[in-house]
């Protein structure tokens, strides 16, 4: 049985007809991939470009407004005994649960 499906007739290609083939799929490979990095590139070029637009705008907006913003005054700062005991109490509860959590709280400031 498998001899009658190979006994069909197969057109044989030669040595120098497949390495042709070989090469054309291989330029055919290059080129696309060549022309997704590209697109890719550009891609990035335009989003940066439209953020830098924005960025210049906000830059310009906030020129224009003069800066009434109210200044964080020291009564609004957390105190040093209120982080400590924030930390402590996360730490504890933590600790109470039995967590393999590395919580660590490096910076606490007002939003």
């Amino acid at each position: 049985m498998l001899a009658s499906l190979l006994a069909k007739d197969v057109q044989w290609i030669g040595v120098l007809d497949s390495l042709i083939y070989a090469i054309i799929g291989f330029a055919v490979t290059f080129v696309g991939i060549f022309l997704l990095i590209f697109f890719i590139w550009l891609l990035g070029k335009a989003v940066n470009q439209a953020a830098a637009v924005r960025s210049r705008k906000k830059a310009e907006k906030a020129e224009e407004t003069p800066a009434e913003a109210p200044a964080a005054s020291a009564s609004d700062e957390v105190s040093e005994e209120i982080r400590v005991a924030i930390v402590a109490a996360i730490a504890a509860y933590y600790a109470g649960e039995n967590s393999s959590c590395e919580f660590k709280v490096k910076r606490i400031k007002r939003l």
